[in-house]
């Protein structure tokens, strides 16, 4: 066989293995897929062990208690644990970096008009739910007083 008949068979080949190669790494999908939340899934008050507490409306609103902040400048200090919030917030679907689905609260931090957030992720068996930046700290739902 002549080189340029190998080449001529070879480099097809090569071509079609790469872009059946490249297609699957297109199609198949990284990890399980999950079923988006809905309202009905986070709506309700967590609550955490040590007093924390994150209250959801349906309406977008939030009331954050003494909620560890994931960064300076968003805490308060009087009375409450160091980076700790107490306040109102929103809140709306997002997902954390590198973890599964959940929301997002936005509030502003006590300090100059800071924009602060913080991710709650909750995973698939629902009712429960853990802040990634204090991820030792599962928080738990009801639904009966989000009021």
């Amino acid at each position: 066989m002549s080189v340029h008949l190998r080449s001529s068979i070879w480099l097809p080949a090569g071509a079609v293995g790469f872009l059946a190669v490249l297609l699957l790494a297109v199609l198949v999908p990284e990890g399980e897929q999950r079923k988006a939340l809905k309202t009905a899934d986070v709506e309700g008050t967590w609550s955490a062990a040590g007093g924390e507490r994150l209250t959801v409306r349906a309406d977008g609103s939030a009331e954050l208690e003494r909620v560890r902040a994931p960064e300076a400048g968003c805490g308060q200090s009087t009375g409450l644990p160091p980076l700790a919030y107490t306040g109102p917030a929103t809140w709306e679907f997002d997902t954390y970096p590198d973890e599964g689905p959940g929301i997002r609260f936005d509030f502003q931090g006590p300090g100059a008009g800071k924009s602060c957030k913080v991710y709650l992720v909750v995973p698939e068996n629902g009712g429960k739910g853990f802040l990634p930046h204090k991820a030792d700290v599962q928080y738990v739902r009801s639904t009966g007083g989000s009021g």
